[in-house]
């Protein structure tokens, strides 16, 4: 099986999910959609940032010189 690079922005939203649904189960009924919608806009905005970031980091190494 061939290896493959990570896909950041997969694995952040991955991970926003995972960390609502674990806050949804400790403490249900306490998170609110007026709270959930705006933060998971904001999380899913800073994954897209940082695999842009790391795409154009990607770009640059190879590159010959």
């Amino acid at each position: 099986m061939t290896r493959h690079p990570i896909d950041v922005f997969s694995f952040g939203a991955g991970l926003v999910f995972a960390v609502l649904a674990l806050a949804y189960l400790i403490a249900p009924g306490s998170i609110s959609m007026a709270v959930v919608f705006p933060l998971l806009l904001i999380a899913l905005g800073v994954v897209g940032i940082v695999a842009g970031l790391v795409s154009q980091a990607r770009l640059r190494t190879d590159q010959p010189a």
